[in-house]
């Protein structure tokens, strides 16, 4: 993350990092550079990942919608009545006029986690409107090349958030609590042997092909880290679909399910009855990791599926 000379301007003035006077500051935005002048109030917030970020933030004051919720609330984390309270405007895609509809001030989504040329709900067209917006990291490989995924593409949202909302030292005591937990499990599985061959899957509950998760996905990141392999780290993307032959070509031994919104015993009673992955190690030994959409996209809760994953594949480096 890069932090503006306005913002360093700031910090030469003796401006405490997070005080109201911090402000303006500059954060980079996928390819571009976004200059706030002061701390949004009115967010809209998509997808039950940016949400729980956002929650886990302390910024649930500052958010005027969501979207991308509906179903999964469940899956969200917070004190009582906090995600009961949250007003959802739309179920799953909103569109530009929908989230104007909101009057917001700002709007944290990513490419294909909300923002879409498509559907015309894009960082440009909101800036035509008034409305400033910051863009998921990970999800920029889906309109330029950015630079390899590791956890720091996560805490670069944390850190630009912080100086967003006026949080710096929250959004810091946060990312460095996060750099220790992922240190702990990196040593914990250095040099547990030959890393097993692990699927991410998603939509995997029908013939039709499943989604999987390249190089530069979260979800492969973590499994990396876990001690893993991602069968699918040779695709140079995030999130692709694969076909069902690929899948039991490259046999995984652990496979990692979405736990979204389609039930856990109707993806698993798909995996054990079709009869071309009956060969798969997973699938024969029952070897699956259940994790939610929070665990395994960028978010707050990104290392809590990291350590999931690595309970599972190697839990004796775990025993007390």
């Amino acid at each position: 993350m890069r932090f503006g000379p306005v913002f360093a301007l700031a910090m030469a003035l003796g401006f405490a990092p997070g005080a109201a006077r911090a402000f303006p500051v500059e954060v980079d935005n996928c390819f571009e550079t976004a200059r706030f002048d002061a701390a949004p109030r009115r967010a809209v917030v998509n997808d039950t990942n940016m949400v729980q970020t956002m929650l886990d933030l302390g910024l649930a004051d500052r958010i005027v919608a969501v979207s991308g919720i509906a179903g999964v609330e469940r899956h969200l984390i917070a004190a009582p009545g906090v995600v009961a309270a949250l007003h959802q405007f739309v179920g799953r895609y909103p569109s530009l006029e929908a989230v104007l509809g909101q009057d917001p001030d700002f709007m944290f989504a990513g490419w294909n986690y909300g923002f879409s040329a498509a559907r015309g709900l894009t960082p440009a067209a909101l800036a035509e409107m008034g409305v400033k917006s910051y863009t998921l990291r990970e999800s920029c490989i889906r309109v330029g090349r950015r630079e390899p995924i590791t956890m720091e593409t996560l805490y670069t949202d944390l850190q630009a958030l912080g100086a967003i909302f006026g949080i710096v030292e929250r959004a810091e005591r946060m990312v460095t609590t996060l750099r220790r937990r992922v240190a702990d499990v990196v040593e914990r599985v250095r040099g547990a042997g030959v890393p097993p061959r692990v699927m991410y899957c998603s939509d995997c509950n029908s013939e039709s092909p499943p989604v999987s998760v390249g190089a530069e996905g979260m979800t492969a990141l973590i499994t990396r880290l876990a001690g893993g392999r991602n069968i699918f780290d040779d695709v140079a993307d995030s999130y692709v679909r694969v076909s069902w032959e690929e899948v039991a070509r490259r046999d995984p031994q652990w496979i990692l399910i979405s736990d979204h919104r389609v039930p856990i015993s109707e993806i698993i009673r798909h995996l054990t009855s079709d009869p071309q992955l009956g060969h798969v190690e997973a699938i024969r030994k029952r070897q699956f990791i259940i994790i939610t959409y929070a665990e395994q996209t960028p978010s707050t809760r990104s290392v809590d599926g990291l350590e999931k994953i690595a309970r599972a594949l190697h839990p004796d480096r775990f025993a007390p």
